[in-house]
């Protein structure tokens, strides 16, 4: 346990300032996007030397400035924003995929149901943007021809109330199916072990024979999947914030970068290096912050897991 923590640990201090760097640098340099209005490449020199006035004021607290704004007030709503959506997708994404995984297993057989495969698989292959693109598409001609002044489910803003539900499904369908889908095939593989084959012949039920028996041997893999599902999800924030105009850090990424979904001139944050940095760093911190907390806590469910990093 203490060598895994170690490891996580020196790879995040490795990564975060790696991340920071190449975030300041490619918001200074890069000829089409970050350079002046001519084109003109700014000396890697100066960008070092431009780094190192700023990593004196990050050392002292001071995240920079874009215009009268600081980096910290501008990132700091944003930031929670976020965390509330993936938190809530990535709940989503458990609850549900871990159901569908348990119910495409048919208690006959003891293998996954024709239906159940049929669900995942068409679940697990269709991309987030297309359903979320097809579901505002729909909401907004059914308002149009039928006259109504509102969509049935809010599609932009921030709310912790119906704003969640588009962006949450089109964050969680994905992971959940991913899920479900490793659920499903440990489980199936489970119940055809000799020890459940023994168990069976003692008369336990259904319930009693996942709970007590496949269960436990399931849960480490399960956790490492939810962890890759984390990834999923924060992988396809930043469309979804765009689409569903979700004020979150994600949101801030694509102006920072100069794209905007509505066609507009790029926002005061276009190409602001300082601002890029904190971003990479911030998105770059929850995937690897949560990496770690999901494999501390499959280490501590699974003994066995512990026992084969001591060896």
């Amino acid at each position: 346990m203490l060598r895994l923590i170690a490891r996580k640990v020196v790879l995040i201090l490795l990564l975060l300032p790696a991340l920071n760097y190449v975030g300041y640098l490619y918001a200074t340099i890069h000829p089409n996007l970050f350079g002046s209005v001519f084109g003109v490449v700014v000396p890697l020199t100066e960008v070092e030397s431009d780094y190192g006035r700023y990593l004196q004021n990050l050392l002292s607290g001071d995240l920079g400035q874009v215009g009268n704004q600081s980096v910290a007030s501008i990132i700091g709503d944003p930031i929670k924003h976020s965390l509330v959506l993936v938190g809530v997708a990535i709940f989503v994404a458990i609850l549900v995929g871990f159901l569908l995984g348990l119910l495409a297993i048919s208690p006959r057989t003891k293998r996954m149901s024709p239906q159940g495969l049929l669900i995942i698989s068409a679940g697990a292959s269709m991309p987030g943007f297309i359903l979320g693109g097809a579901a505002l598409s729909f909401m907004v001609y059914q308002t149009l021809s039928g006259g109504k002044s509102g969509t049935l489910l809010p599609i932009s803003g921030y709310g912790l109330d119906a704003h969640l539900i588009l962006p949450v499904i089109i964050l969680a369908i994905q992971p959940t199916m991913y899920i479900a889908k490793v659920t499903a095939n440990l489980l199936e593989n489970e119940l055809q072990q000799d020890y459940v084959r023994v168990a069976r012949s003692k008369g336990l039920s259904w319930m009693r024979l996942l709970w007590s028996h496949a269960m436990p041997n399931m849960i480490s893999p399960v956790l490492l999947t939810i962890s890759e599902s984390l990834r999923l999800i924060v992988g396809a924030l930043v469309i979804v914030e765009a689409i569903f105009i979700w004020p979150g850090i994600g949101r801030i990424f694509l102006f920072t970068i100069g794209l905007r979904l509505d066609g507009r001139s790029p926002s005061t944050f276009f190409g602001h290096p300082e601002l890029l940095a904190a971003i990479v760093v911030v998105l770059g911190a929850m995937l690897l912050f949560s990496d770690l907390f999901i494999n501390l806590l499959s280490y501590w469910l699974d003994p066995r897991l512990a026992a084969q990093t001591n060896e």
